[in-house]
């Protein structure tokens, strides 16, 4: 019974493992940009640059309200900073890498919020967009859904949600990590987090069955490694 207690009150995984990757790269890191571009595997600008084009492309004319699940140290937060009409909520589970988007992207009237479960801070049918990039790609089975099911709860009707991920049969992506064993030794020392693959027909089935109707797939042209897949929640709710 106290363990059973003992293991509801841990952190989930994707909590632990983000946590204890950023302080292992906190060891080395040259500066705080260092730290917060290493903590979202590189290309902070060119990322975000392209995470902000996706977004800007999906959005509706006039002023929107975007949720960034997993937003990190801000990539696609600075990249949209300039953009008026976009009011923004950005989640994550490291304190530190919040910290420093909300210094770096310097918007007081953007919201960034510390989120320890597959939940979405914000009410129902409150949001035009929800952002889930390098999410999934960390996540056990069953989990992206549970996110998605929270996606088509806090999107208005015909809202988008926009996700990327690894697809386990394409060699651009497997290449790319280490084998099995070795991510999994890495986990144990606190110096990865788990990465997850999918495949297009998987996700596709998942979002789906959460309400939304798949609108774009974007692969090599969604031009940051992930493949990309855009869907629609319906008018009617």
């Amino acid at each position: 019974m106290m363990f059973d207690r003992l293991l509801a009150a841990r952190p989930p995984h994707f909590v632990r493992e983000y946590r204890n990757l950023v302080s292992f790269l906190a060891r080395d890191a040259k500066s705080e940009f260092d730290l917060a571009e290493r903590a979202v595997g590189g290309g902070y600008e060119k990322a975000g640059a392209k995470q902000a084009e996706l977004v800007l492309e999906t959005a509706p004319k006039g002023p929107f309200r975007l949720i960034d699940v997993g937003c990190g140290s801000g990539r696609a937060a600075f990249a949209l900073r300039h953009v008026e009409r976009l009011d923004y909520l950005g989640t994550d589970v490291v304190p530190a890498l919040l910290d420093f988007a909300r210094k770096k992207v310097a918007r007081p009237d953007w919201r960034f919020e510390e989120v320890t479960s597959l939940a979405i801070p914000a009410e129902d049918a409150s949001a035009d967009i929800v952002l889930f990039m390098s999410v999934f790609t960390h996540l056990k089975p069953g989990e992206p859904q549970m996110l998605l099911a929270e996606a088509a709860r806090v999107l208005k009707p015909g809202g988008a949600v926009i996700c990327s991920y690894l697809d386990r049969n394409h060699p651009q992506h497997t290449k790319q990590f280490r084998p099995p064993w070795r991510q999994r030794l890495a986990r144990l020392l606190r110096r990865d987090v788990m990465i997850s693959f999918t495949t297009e027909q998987t996700l596709s089935e998942q979002m789906k069955k959460a309400g939304f109707a798949i609108e774009r797939s974007l692969k090599a042209e969604a031009g940051f490694g992930h493949f990309v897949l855009i869907g629609r929640k319906g008018s009617a709710g």
